[in-house]
Order: C-alpha cells, then structure tokens, then sequence
C-alpha cells in the first residue's frame, strides 16, 4: 500500500498523508508508515488527535517501548511517556523543559540505544502574532556519511566513540541550563546509573544497512585510542559536518503533530526561542533497539 507523502525539501522530515491514528491504522497502512519510515528518518504525521494510551499503543507497533530515566518527567498513570514542557504546576515542573538543546541522538549513553522516538505536540508555544516557536531541527546522519570523501570513510571505518551521559550533565551545568530541580544526591544516583558507553562511531542501519555517522554534542567526548585533543577536533569537524544545511530539516510545530525520528539515521536539536510564559507541552514515546527487545527490555 502506498501513501500520499509531501516531501521537505531535506532528505528527511516527509510528512506521510491520510493517517488518522485514533481512527484506526490497518497493518497495510503501517507497513507503508514503516516503510517510509526506515527509509527516511524523520516522518511528520500531522492534524493527529491522541489520547496517551492511543499514543502508547501507536508506538508499540514499532517495538517495544522503553522509560526514561528520570521518573520525575513521566506522565503519571503512563509511565511509557515522557514529558517535554515548560508549565509548572503546584511549585513543580510537569516535564523536562530543556530538552534536546544540543544537537544528539536520544540516549546514545546507554549500551543499546533505542530504535525511534515519537514525539506529539499538544501546546505549541507562539510569539505575539501567533507563530510558532520552538522548531526542532533534524540532520540525517546517513546523508552525511555518504557525502564524506573517501578519505574521511577510511579514516573513520571501525573506530568507536565514548558517549558520556555525566558529560552532558556538566555541560548542562556550566551554561546553567539545569532545570531540572533534582538534589545533588539524585543527579549523582541518575549518573551513575549511565556510566560511559562506547560506540561505533559509523554505526550500521538494523533496518536498511546504510551506514550512519553516530555523535552527540556535548556527549561524544572521545575516540577510543585517540588524545583528548584529537577526539576533540575530529568530532568537532564530524558534527559541522552533519548540520550542513543540506542535510537538516527544520520542523515547525503545530498542536496535532506527530514526529517520528530514528535515533540511528537522524539527530536533532530543540530551538529554545520562547519563554516561560508561553507554554509547551509534548508526549514523547521511546522505542528499544531492536537489540534490546531481544534481551526481552521493556517497560
């Protein structure tokens, strides 16, 4: 079965036409939804209208779902759901406000990282003539790899990159960007949950076998075997790399959408361009690796 897709101008962020998900998605609708999907990267289902367990059931289809790590963010009742947001209510923060503000890879300090997230917006934050703020950027990683020169590829084949969760956390830190109103006793429990991972740093498609760049601002802080200096400026230059414009979309949201992004073949970065008066709300869903769901890991 194929579906209507209006095609960005990137080589990912297409939105896939005539999807009413509460409405019901027969297997052949998303067989093409997959489809599309593993090709692409980042697929846009808009003018959605979901309820947290249609969100959740949604998301099941493409594998099993994993909780994030820090329970103060989940929806309560649904734990498979992590809040993005701004708002506070009764003194305290329903979500995670800074979310995603650095280009990365959902969970790429973890040893499986997950397969896809589906993130759907219910308030979208506006300026004083009711535009949109808070775009989220995406860049395809598999794009980027295939336009390295020869060169770069060889130089790059089987080397592995160490990703730091506590890194971020620091990082987070020295731009005072930590919201996130854990104790110190907390913050030190959530790290040490994460310690570092290594990972190849050109990782394989499970779905496609495309090869993709995997790095992460502010988490990729070496290459294994390399000086601190070294890692640091060949990631660098990787990272420039992947955020040419010719490889990003930029998605401007509107209450209904529904983002589904490959954690393998795409990063993204959140635009932080509002304040906290104008709110923003949003449901993420994590899919595991298909690694992962082998081990039999879900939440």
């Amino acid at each position: 079965m194929n579906l209507p897709i209006a095609f960005s101008s990137a080589p990912l962020g297409h939105q896939v036409m005539g999807v009413d998900i509460a409405a019901g998605v027969s297997d052949e609708q998303f067989k093409a939804i997959e489809d599309a999907f593993n090709r692409y990267g980042v697929i846009v289902l808009r003018n959605q209208k979901l309820t947290p367990e249609q969100h959740v059931a949604f998301s099941r289809r493409f594998g099993p779902t994993e909780r994030y790590g820090i329970a103060t963010y989940l929806l309560p009742g649904y734990p498979e759901i992590f809040v993005v947001s701004n708002v506070v209510e009764n003194g305290k923060p329903i979500g995670m406000a800074d979310a995603g503000r650095a280009w990365h890879s959902d969970m790429c300090y973890v040893p499986n990282p997950p397969r896809c997230s589906l993130l759907y917006a219910l308030e979208v934050p506006r300026d004083e003539n009711g535009e949109p703020l808070g775009d989220t950027c995406f860049g395809s990683t598999q794009a980027a790899y295939d336009a390295l020169s020869p060169e770069m590829k060889k130089t790059i084949d089987g080397l592995r990159v160490r990703n730091s969760y506590a890194a971020s956390v620091e990082r987070k830190r020295k731009l005072q960007r930590d919201h996130s109103q854990m104790s110190q006793e907390e913050r030190l429990k959530v790290q040490a949950k994460f310690p570092d991972v290594l990972h190849p740093l050109v990782r394989v498609h499970p779905f496609t076998g495309r090869k993709c760049l995997y790095l992460s601002q502010g988490m990729s802080i070496e290459i294994e075997g390399w000086s601190r200096e070294a890692s640091q400026e060949l990631i660098g230059e990787l990272l420039a790399h992947m955020v040419k414009p010719e490889f990003v979309y930029r998605h401007r949201w509107c209450e209904g959408d529904l983002v589904i992004w490959d954690n393998c073949s795409s990063i993204h970065l959140a635009i932080a361009d509002f304040g906290a008066g104008q709110r923003r709300r949003m449901h993420r869903t994590t899919i595991l690796s298909p690694a992962s769901a082998a081990q039999g890991i879900a939440a």
